[in-house]
């Protein structure tokens, strides 16, 4: 309960100026593998992969410990370039961010729901149709982590 409790902080603070739901699910998979499909997934939604962020390090400064931490960076292009050129103080939410961390025998993935990013910027039906459609994404790609099942 106390990862999950450090997980939760950590993503709130990627965007703590609008408060923000979580969209967050549990796999049977071991994190390094729970990665790699991670990554393949996001790709067969259209998004590439930018970065993928290890905080395992980081995070022992406070005296946390854990196997497994990272976050994975993705995106689109040139959705993105378009959004900020418009909007510039968007800038830290995108790339979209999932986290992946192991705890005990199951991974957990989470990511800051991007609807909640409506209450900044809200007022534009543009944005608030791309924060439904981050969302609906978000939330398929988890399930297909949640529900997957390995090739015997």
């Amino acid at each position: 309960m106390k990862k999950l409790s450090m997980l939760l902080l950590c993503l709130v603070a990627f965007a703590a100026r609008a408060q923000q739901n979580l969209l967050m699910v549990r796999t049977q998979l071991e994190a390094p593998e729970a990665m790699a499909v991670l990554k393949e997934t996001v790709q067969e939604y259209g998004y590439t992969v930018a970065h993928v962020q290890r905080c395992d390090g980081g995070m022992s400064q406070f005296h946390y410990k854990t196997d497994y931490y990272r976050v994975l960076f993705f995106g689109k292009l040139a959705e993105a370039r378009g959004i900020l050129k418009h909007y510039p103080q968007m800038a830290p939410f995108i790339p979209l961010k999932i986290a992946v961390i192991a705890e005990k025998n199951e991974t957990v993935l989470a990511a800051v729901d991007p609807r909640s990013l409506g209450r900044l910027y809200g007022h534009d039906p543009v944005l608030r149709v791309q924060f439904a459609r981050w969302y609906n994404d978000l939330k398929s790609i988890l399930e297909e982590l949640r529900t997957f099942k390995p090739k015997s």
